[in-house]
């Protein structure tokens, strides 16, 4: 599976996720189990093509990819917007 979005809206969401990363000195925990939970459903294909680059370095647990600083944030921002393109496309509202 690869994103629908255009690379001009994911630049934007990439740099929307670093800004929000960058306004906290913790990571979310619900940002963390919901990146989880969207590798699971849509798979690293998916992330892959949203962040556009190579996932497959691991973490330190070698289980999930390693994201840089905002990555996270940029794949539920995308997610989020994929499912409004979905909406507006079916003639309704995100």
């Amino acid at each position: 599976m690869r994103t629908t979005l255009s690379p001009e809206r994911l630049a934007e969401l990439a740099a929307e996720g670093r800004a929000k990363a960058g306004r906290s000195p913790f990571v979310d925990p619900g940002d963390v189990a919901a990146c989880k939970r969207l590798l699971i459903q849509r798979g690293e294909g998916w992330a892959a093509s949203v962040l556009m680059r190579d996932l497959s370095r691991r973490s330190a647990i070698g289980v999930w990819p390693w994201f840089q600083d905002g990555e996270m944030e940029t794949l539920l921002l995308a997610a989020d917007a994929e499912w409004g393109q979905l909406a507006q496309a079916a003639g309704g509202s995100a």
